[in-house]
């Protein structure tokens, strides 16, 4: 596949989860962005295609790649580190995807879930929209979610699902585990109800207005992880 962009291109080279087999440059450009990109290419002993703009928009067909991109493999899944998990279940927007992962990884969790699905297609779009994050995180695929979750409270895990029902919790008032799992579901169908079964705690985020419709999952999910944030600090 074709990334394009400094900020893809650099993720790619840098994070190591997958292979880049080529990369396209614009041979006019020599700003701070580019000869690092052409030093880690050097160093990693990749090919470098140094380009006019006019070969260049033939091998990259976007409008946006700002004069270089570069031919890689898909990305490879990860072991995970400690701390906090975040399953995103159902969130297929690659632009809403990218900006949630974007979040998580700035607001420092490492260890992302993603529900099953072939993500090959749009991984150029998730690098670009979560602006390298993609390859900075740490994904894992859950092939069976359910059974998945029985392993991660075994270790230890509380398991938050976020789901607004007669039971839940206003995530307010919530301190969380020291350990802890947390589930967020796509706007078209949310959490399967085998998961909010094993969910030792559902929470609902109360607003501060008469406001009656419900977050989109990435505002939901920045919600989420800036509260974790400020009690792990």
């Amino acid at each position: 596949m074709i990334i394009e962009g400094a900020i893809s291109v650099k993720a790619a080279l840098l994070n190591k989860k997958r292979k880049v087999f080529r990369v396209y440059i614009d041979k006019e450009k020599r700003t701070k962005d580019f000869n690092f990109i052409r030093k880690i290419v050097k160093a990693e002993d990749i090919e470098l295609n140094e380009m006019g703009r006019e070969e260049l928009a033939a091998v990259l067909t976007g409008k946006s790649h700002g004069g270089v991109g570069a031919e890689v493999s898909s990305r490879e899944e990860d072991g995970f580190e400690d701390g906090d998990i975040f399953y995103l279940d159902g969130i297929e927007d690659p632009f809403n995807l990218g900006y949630s992962l974007r979040s998580l990884y700035a607001l420092g969790v490492k260890n992302v879930l993603l529900s099953k699905r072939d993500y090959s297609l749009m991984e150029a779009q998730l690098l670009k929209s979560s602006a390298g994050a993609y390859d900075m995180i740490r994904l894992r695929i859950a092939e069976d979610p359910v059974e998945l979750m029985k392993g991660f409270k075994k270790e230890g895990y509380r398991l938050y699902g976020l789901y607004r029902g007669e039971d839940s919790t206003d995530i307010f008032d919530v301190r969380f585990a020291e350990k802890a799992l947390f589930m967020l579901g796509g706007e078209k169908r949310g959490i399967s109800g085998e998961l909010l079964d094993l969910c030792d705690e559902h929470l609902y985020i109360s607003y501060g207005s008469d406001f009656r419709n419900a977050l989109n999952a990435c505002a939901a999910l920045d919600v989420v992880v800036t509260l974790l944030r400020k009690q792990r600090r």
